[in-house]
């Protein structure tokens, strides 16, 4: 069952009668047994801070304790006092809001307000947060700044940086047109089919060029120097590179050339291919394919 917590994507409000109709429903049926509700707070991408993400997180685990708990009132369910009766689950979790979850374990007055909520809550129900992207990041979620670059508790540890997003695209320079208009381009053979076409708040493009095959560089950073390659422009089959900023230590490239780029959404950029090459970055051989990991396709 989905709880409508103001996205308006999927869901009925807790106190809609169209929810009501469900409750009746689940009710009267002998076959079914609710395990727990849902609800994704979409809306949460437009968060710029830690703070901003753990009030969205607060809005939407008690927007869908609202809806569970009138959902639950008029389906006639009763409180039980078996300590090992299953909680109904509510599972939360737009990827902002999942990984403010993070700054629970900072020691602020807002952490410790939210914590006790989530305490009180978890008291009747079982407070779940589902999977969203955050286990690899992506621009979005740099955009978001849903928890801070580094923790108070370990401050040399990253936690939202470009070192911390681990999906990276590989294309191929198709063309090159360095003297196209005002700033070059140049044509690579993946578009909206390969990245997507969802924007990024924080610049104008759809994915931005790593160093790549350096292990570290200079790119373009929404927060930085705003100088390096994008996908400025995309289209069906192909994107074109734009360079931004000052042209004097620009990155040349030739065609054929392989670059690796930081995709917008990493969940629809994702989807598009059938394996991912994993490396890992903390060896001594960080470009070296360690396992692929196949990827379930199909809805």
């Amino acid at each position: 069952m989905n709880i409508d917590v103001g996205y308006h994507r999927e869901g009925v409000s807790a106190h809609s009668a169209q929810l009501a109709d469900v409750a009746y429903a689940l009710a009267a049926s002998k076959r079914t047994r609710l395990a727990g509700l849902y609800t994704h707070m979409g809306h949460s991408y437009n968060v710029s801070s830690p703070a901003e993400a753990l009030e969205h997180l607060a809005l939407e685990l008690e927007g869908l304790e609202e809806g569970a708990v009138e959902f639950l009132k008029i389906a006639g369910a009763r409180e039980t006092k078996d300590a090992n009766a299953q909680k109904v689950i509510l599972s939360i979790g737009a990827t902002p809001t999942a990984t403010a979850a993070q700054n629970l374990f900072e020691d602020t007055e807002g952490a410790k307000k939210y914590r006790a909520m989530i305490e009180k809550i978890n008291k009747s129900f079982a407070v779940e947060l589902h999977a969203g992207v955050y286990p690899v990041m992506d621009m979005q979620q740099l955009a978001t700044r849903a928890r801070p670059a580094q923790s108070s508790i370990h401050p040399t540890r990253s936690l939202l940086s470009f070192a911390d997003l681990g999906l990276r695209m590989l294309v191929e320079v198709a063309s090159l047109y360095p003297d196209r208009g005002e700033k070059p381009e140049a044509l690579i053979a993946a578009g909206s089919i390969v990245l997507g076409r969802e924007a990024c708040k924080s610049y104008p493009g759809w994915a931005v060029v790593s160093p790549w095959p350096q292990s570290s560089g200079p790119h373009y950073d929404p927060e930085g120097s705003q100088t390096g390659w994008i996908v400025g422009r995309i289209s069906q089959e192909h994107g074109v590179l734009t360079w931004e900023g000052p042209t004097e230590h620009i990155r040349l490239l030739e065609i054929g050339e392989k670059l690796l780029v930081w995709p917008n959404h990493a969940c629809i950029a994702g989807v598009n291919v059938g394996w991912y090459l994993v490396v890992d970055s903390d060896t001594g051989n960080p470009e070296t394919v360690v396992d692929v990991w196949v990827r379930w396709r199909g809805w």
